[in-house]
């Protein structure tokens, strides 16, 4: 039994724990401990004995704190409703800045109005030179040479 391979075996288990690797700390601290306990048996002198008990079952303390740890976190991960009561946990989270919303509105069709002549009357008068799509060509006058040649030429001199 080596005394180094113990201390080297229980620094472990500890690195690993602050590290949160913590399935790996647990097998570190159960080999620690057996280590101690087999060692235990061999030594002869009984207050060495007592020393090396004193720290086995400090480990084990240690062990025991790394397990509830895992523990904590299995039960994170299991579904299960806490034992607290939650006030806010029926209605859903509002933020403040975020609006709600929009209420819908009614939506009727507008009262009739009756006019009392029924006569039907063209929408828009019709331009000399229309078609039914309206003027065809530009929407500006043609100037210069191209107004000649349509025959609206300014009076020259």
């Amino acid at each position: 039994m080596n005394l180094a391979e113990i201390c080297d075996n229980a620094k472990k288990g500890r690195e690993y724990a602050l590290l949160g690797n913590y399935d790996s700390s647990m097998v570190y601290y159960q080999g620690v401990i057996q280590q101690i306990q087999r060692h235990c048996q061999s030594v002869r002198d009984p207050a060495i004995r007592g020393k090396w008990q004193q720290v086995r079952q400090e480990l084990l303390e240690e062990y025991e704190q790394v397990k509830s740890i895992v523990n904590t976190l299995e039960s994170f991960k299991i579904d299960k409703p806490p034992d607290f009561p939650v006030s806010c946990q029926d209605e859903p989270f509002r933020d403040p800045a975020v609006w709600p919303p929009p209420v819908p509105a009614e939506h009727r069709a507008p009262p009739q109005i009756r006019r009392p002549n029924r006569e039907v009357k063209p929408l828009r008068k019709e331009m000399p030179g229309a078609g039914a799509r309206g003027p065809v060509g530009r929407a500006t006058p043609p100037t210069g040479d191209r107004a000649c040649n349509l025959g609206m030429c300014p009076d020259r001199e």
